[in-house]
């Protein structure tokens, strides 16, 4: 019954729901998880007291395996050395195993290295059998040297967790590259879906109207001589319908029609999923009364607004459900105590909406709820006859599990682009081999039975606890109550880090490293680093206190820091991979509704023009029909022509074919200024031009000539098209604005949808799109386009 969008990307704070890392942190956290197993084996080497001609030589096999590796796991980074991928890995395996001879056991954790990026050069179909080799000559190395029971159980389980660990980090951050791609795009495509939903009816509403525009203008056309006053009835039809679908084209594309509350929950999906925010959505889809469904989709609108610009919510809760006789819509989200007031500002507009709700006998509430949320609660009660219909539709819900389906992936990702799946088991499988390493280090201490079980059983429940706190995101429980969960897990932690050492001994050491990683992920910025680095010296103090020696000291400096970033890292990069998975569903979705608006919008610049030349010849074969039968007749003719073209405008645009001409318009304006009494002046001297760019200059002079017609009293018009300096300039000006109060189309560039799609076509091919009056009194519209860039 419910969905986790996309969880909210925000860098005030770190929570696996928050922040979306940058891709250069992605790669600084991975060099310093490397450098920090350098340190570990170096300390190693170095406590074998080598001379220092081979210490030399350990630091620059060091650095060398460091660079390789670096360059195998961000290719980007290096793009002509990733060239040479293959023979680097190779190179690689030298280093890894060659110096073994001179140096022992103590160079033996450079494999784990050589065998991660198995897995990062390769095809997944050769690289992870790869995989499995390395990992089966690690063994080999490790179980030569030791025979120690603990310690080659050990060595055996870092030799897996090691490289899964490189493999997890280093695909992270081509993962947060993808991701913010995605965001940005989904972001974009969500505007496009909200503009669809006004959209969607233009091409049937105005096809039907152009067809009996064309069927009544052959009718009035043969009453013209034998019954003039039936004519003029026939031709007042006409202009009621060419003045509906005008109205028409505007209402819908400008988004004047009324609201649907279905509609609105829908759009809210991608566009709370580009603003990084969970959202669980229960909505009830029986039909509703008219006014009941716009004033309920209105208070949603409004109630997501103000939650996107007052508040600082990181999950939302929808619902819209049928409750007895009555209609219950009811907006939760956890942004009160974030910094800014979740209320704030809503009280204008909600209070409006308040009394539309009270209109229709229902009350509208809102408010914090004492428990850090604020609620939007909306009751309507529904007119008789409602209940009924509501009855036969249960109740839907969106499901995560939608978003998972699959989908088809981008060419060029290949193997590189790791599924959610494959992120989460990585991310499950470094966890547990982490618990185990820590296990095997506290056995090796040989405890009392009871005392092992007891540690065990402790260790158990900080693996539960991370797991929970890393995964998250899955859990459907934990977005009622984020906040709580979170410091919750944390604080269950701390008690299972600090409680064995107290009550099992001093050799009871934990996992202090998944209490460093969960404060990186559930606490404040401000207070994680500097709980993150008590908690590492704290568990150096432990370690002292138990006896450890100067080698294990620096052990343990390295290692909890790599485990507490490790786990950051990975659960991160689950979750990434997740979001990502999602965001590529909803954009192969959207993209469709791209397309379809595009449809829209081509009917709209093709369709005004042509509905108000249709408007203004109508109303001049109504002046001439009893005076000038025979120019009546011509007039009339020439309606039916421009009602034909509209219609093949119509089917040609609907193809996604549309090709126009700017010479041809110019032309065909000249002819239809002429009939409404208007002089132009014309001058066409750009040559020939790429098809899109003279298709969007057409479009663009069509448009402007609509508007000129719409809304100024011009007597002459001046079209120009020359080529300028690199580029292509049209100009189309008039002198409407004089002694009018209206300019011919106003003094906003973006104040109908009309120019506002002319801008967004014209910026399309790297032009610009400018309109205003000029210092003569007359007004312009200008557009130019750099054609060597277009």
């Amino acid at each position: 019954m419910r969905t986790d969008a996309v969880g909210r990307a925000r860098g005030e704070r770190v929570a696996p729901a928050g922040r979306a890392l940058p891709r250069h942190r992605a790669i600084v956290i991975t060099t310093g998880v490397l450098l920090g197993f350098f340190v570990i084996d170096g300390s190693f080497v170095w406590f074998e007291h080598p001379p220092l001609w081979q210490c030399a030589t350990a630091v620059l096999g060091f650095a060398a395996i460091l660079a390789l590796q670096i360059g195998h796991s961000f290719p980007s980074l290096f793009p002509r050395l990733s060239r040479y991928r293959y023979a680097t890995w190779g190179l690689q395996g030298l280093l890894a195993y060659l110096p073994i001879g001179l140096f022992g056991v103590g160079w033996g954790g450079m494999t784990a290295f050589f065998t991660a990026s198995a897995a990062l050069v390769f095809p997944p179909a050769v690289g992870w059998p790869l995989f499995c080799f390395g990992f089966a000559g690690d063994l080999a190395v490790f179980a030569h040297f030791e025979t120690g029971w603990s310690y080659v159980a050990y060595a055996g389980v870092e030799a897996l967790l090691i490289p899964l660990t490189v493999i997890g980090l280093s695909r992270m951050s081509d993962m947060i590259v993808k991701l913010q791609r995605s965001r940005e795009e989904l972001s974009r495509l969500a505007v496009a879906g909200e503009r669809l939903r006004f959209a969607r009816d233009l091409h049937d509403v105005v096809g039907f109207g152009l067809s009996a525009v064309a069927l009544k203008c052959e009718l009035a056309h043969r009453l013209l001589e034998r019954a003039p006053a039936r004519a003029q009835d026939e031709l007042a039809e006409v202009l009621r319908t060419s003045r509906k679908a005008l109205a028409d084209v505007r209402a819908v594309s400008r988004g004047y029609r009324e609201m649907s509350l279905s509609g609105e929950a829908q759009a809210a999906v991608p566009m709370l999923s580009a603003a990084g925010i969970r959202m669980s959505l229960t909505f009830d889809e029986a039909e509703l009364p008219r006014s009941v469904d716009t004033v309920l989709a209105a208070v949603l609108r409004e109630g997501l607004t103000n939650m996107l610009r007052h508040s600082k919510a990181e999950w939302c809760e929808l619902r819209a459900e049928r409750r007895g006789a009555a209609v219950v819509v009811a907006l939760v989200n956890d942004g009160l105590g974030r910094g800014r007031s979740a209320k704030s500002g809503t009280d204008g507009a909600l209070s409006a909406l308040g009394e539309r709700v009270a209109s229709l006998g229902g009350t509208l509430a809102h408010g914090p709820d004492g428990r850090g949320r604020f609620h939007l609660r909306a009751v309507v009660p529904l007119p008789d006859g409602a209940g009924q219909r509501a009855d036969a539709c249960p109740a839907r819900a969106i499901d995560a599990d939608d978003a998972e389906q699959p989908v088809v992936q981008p060419r060029g990702l290949g193997h590189r682009d790791m599924v959610p799946r494959a992120a989460a088991a990585i991310t499950f499988a470094v966890l547990v081999g982490y618990f185990l390493a820590y296990s095997v280090l506290s056995l090796s201490f040989e405890l009392p039975l009871l005392r092992s079980v007891a540690l065990m059983l402790c260790l158990s429940a900080m693996l539960l606890v991370q797991l929970a706190v890393s995964f998250q995101w899955r859990l459907a429980w934990v977005a009622r109550r984020p906040w709580l969960v979170r410091q919750g897990a944390f604080c269950a932690l701390v008690l299972l880090q600090v409680g064995p050492p107290l009550l099992l001994g001093r050799t009871c050491l934990g996992m202090p490293g998944f209490l460093a990683g969960t404060a990186l992920l559930v606490l404040p910025t401000t207070v994680a680093w500097p709980v993150f680095a008590v908690v590492v010296v704290g568990g150096d103090l432990s370690l002292q206190l138990a006896d450890g020696s100067l080698q294990d000291l620096i052990y343990q400096s390295a290692y909890t820091p790599i485990c507490a970033v490790v786990v950051f890292g990975l659960s991160r990069m689950a979750q990434l991979a997740s979001e990502l998975h999602r965001s590529r569903t909803e954009i192969a979705r959207l993209a469709v509704t791209t397309e379809r608006l595009r449809f829209a919008r081509d009917l709209h610049d093709l369709l005004g023009f042509s509905l108000s030349a249709i408007t203004l010849k109508c109303e001049l074969v109504r002046r001439l029909a009893t005076s000038r039968p025979a120019q009546a007749r011509q007039e009339l003719t020439e309606v039916l022509g421009i009602a034909r073209e509209a219609l093949a405008d119509v089917r040609t645009v609907a193809s996604g074919s549309l090709r126009m001409c700017l010479t041809a318009e110019a032309e065909h304006a000249t002819a239809m200024l002429a009939g409404v009494g208007i002089r132009a002046t014309v001058r066409m001297d750009c040559g020939e031009l790429p098809g899109e760019v003279e298709t969007v200059l057409a479009t663009t002079l069509r448009e402007g000539l609509t508007n000129m017609l719409r809304h100024s009293r011009a007597e002459h018009c001046e079209i120009t098209a020359e080529r300028a300096a690199g580029g292509v300039r049209l100009r189309l000006v008039n002198d409407g604005a004089q002694g009018f109060g209206e300019p011919a189309l106003g003094s906003r560039t973006h104040g109908g949808s009309g120019i506002g799609n002319l801008t967004t076509r014209v910026e399309a091919v790297n032009g610009r799109l400018t309109a205003g009056p000029r210092p003569d009194g007359r007004f312009e519209l200008r557009a130019e386009v750099e054609l060597l860039a277009a």
